[in-house]
């Protein structure tokens, strides 16, 4: 489809316009690369600072035509040059891991309402694919809604989010799989000291990062095997799709489309749909292409092997300054560990059980759920234990984890687990602590 540009002064922005070229490259500015709608005059300022001159869609916002108050504009002045002013205005990324306090809400207290909030944040995710497929288009407001209500739970306890969803799988993997990273993206997040406002950001970027899948073929997303190169073409298409569909709200905020568009670069220049090398990609993108990768690969899905979470973790880790930056593969391994909440785990006594939550410290020595016992018997009823930490009354030291399970290795009663925790009398023996 042929876009009608329209080239204009600066001078002449209006709200409403959809900037679709700049008189510059995209790189040298703080601004979406396929373009956006100005939606304040604060956008208008900064366009101001960078260019001299801007094309805009008309097709897709305000032309200049549409206001009788302004006459065509006169000749354009000669470009100011930009060097590095993009890299000094945009602050690099800091990492302030003692931002958010390291004493946790017992999982204990936190698990109830988790278990709430995600069978909740499954239905609304859902509604808005349904309603996506329908044609009645993306409620960001509920978007929004979900991405606070995920980053209020994991600051209380990182771990409890993380847990649920390994144990309950639910609804299509394309959108459990945007759940799943956005909860990953909230706890990687909270590790590295991003706050809570940009947290949010970072988390509702990473739930709408694949919307545009949306708009292809079921027959397409759910292929098993390799696609041909036409088929693959379709399919990377999805992010300009999902940026055209998120630009038309003109609320929503440059950084969730800048998620959208960027999420696939990788630190090599392999990745889409630029080809993007190292710090070219900005720092939530990264952290978006991270999560993502990371849960496609422990996922079960249509097509493609599923890995245990240690073993995905050793391939990110061998893919540092490659496909994604070497700082920050090591930091979402400190975050979410080698064994991350949730991962079914073999320990040193031959026993098995489920990670509750990750021990920066003592990595191999979780606190864990044990679900069969030394001789390979399941339990009648799931055990709490923290490895770290003696029996009491006991000089003996508790096993650590030898490796890491799949789910289809070992028989899981997840419905019998959930009723553990939210059963009152259970509750009480575990995580006592």
């Amino acid at each position: 489809m042929n876009i009608e540009k329209e080239q204009i002064s600066v001078k002449f922005l209006k709200i409403g316009m959809y900037v679709c070229k700049l008189d510059r490259s995209w790189l040298d500015t703080p601004f979406p690369f396929q373009g956006f709608y100005i939606r304040s005059n604060t956008e208008i300022k900064d366009l101001k600072a960078f260019c001299d001159h801007v094309y805009i869609d008309v097709e897709k916002g305000k032309s200049l035509a549409s206001d009788p108050e302004i006459s065509k504009p006169s000749p354009l002045l000669k470009k100011k040059t930009v060097g590095n002013k993009y890299r000094g205005r945009i602050k690099p990324f800091v990492v302030k891991h003692d931002y958010y306090q390291e004493a946790l809400k017992p999982i204990k207290n936190e698990f109830k309402p988790a278990h709430n909030l995600l069978e909740n944040l499954n239905g609304a995710i859902e509604e808005t694919s349904f309603n996506l497929r329908v044609g009645k288009g993306l409620n960001i407001k509920k978007t929004k809604q979900i991405a606070s209500k995920v980053v209020n739970s994991v600051i209380r306890n990182p771990n409890t989010l993380v847990w649920l969803t390994q144990l309950k799988e639910k609804g299509e993997y394309v959108y459990g799989h945007s759940l799943r990273s956005a909860i990953l993206s909230a706890v990687f997040g909270r590790h590295l000291g991003i706050k809570e406002q940009s947290l949010e950001i970072l988390v509702a970027g990473v739930l709408l990062a694949d919307i545009g899948k949306s708009k292809l073929s079921r027959k397409l997303l759910n292929k098993e095997g390799e696609l041909t190169e036409d088929e693959r073409k379709t399919f990377e298409s999805h992010v300009e799709l999902g940026v055209e569909m998120l630009a038309k709200d003109r609320t929503l905020d440059h950084n969730i489309l800048t998620i959208a568009e960027t999420h696939h670069e990788r630190f090599d220049g392999s990745g889409y749909p630029y080809g993007l090398v190292g710090d070219e990609i900005p720092a939530f993108g990264q952290i978006a292409g991270i999560v993502d990768t990371f849960d496609a690969m422990t996922s079960k899905k249509p097509y493609g092997a599923v890995y245990t979470s240690s073993h995905a973790m050793e391939w990110l880790y061998k893919q540092r300054n490659k496909l994604f930056s070497a700082k920050l593969v090591d930091e979402f391994i400190q975050a979410v560990g080698l064994y991350p909440a949730g991962s079914v785990v073999q320990l040193s006594d031959g026993s098995a059980g489920l990670v509750l939550s990750h021990n920066k410290k003592k990595r191999l020595k979780p606190e864990v759920l044990l679900i069969k016992d030394s001789n390979n018997k399941m339990l009648e009823k799931p055990k709490f234990i923290d490895l770290s930490k003696k029996a009491v009354f006991s000089n003996k030291e508790r096993p650590c984890i030898t490796g890491a399970l799949k789910t289809d290795q070992i028989k899981i009663d997840v419905e019998g687990i959930i009723s553990s925790f939210n059963s009152k009398n259970i509750v009480q023996k575990l995580l006592a602590s």
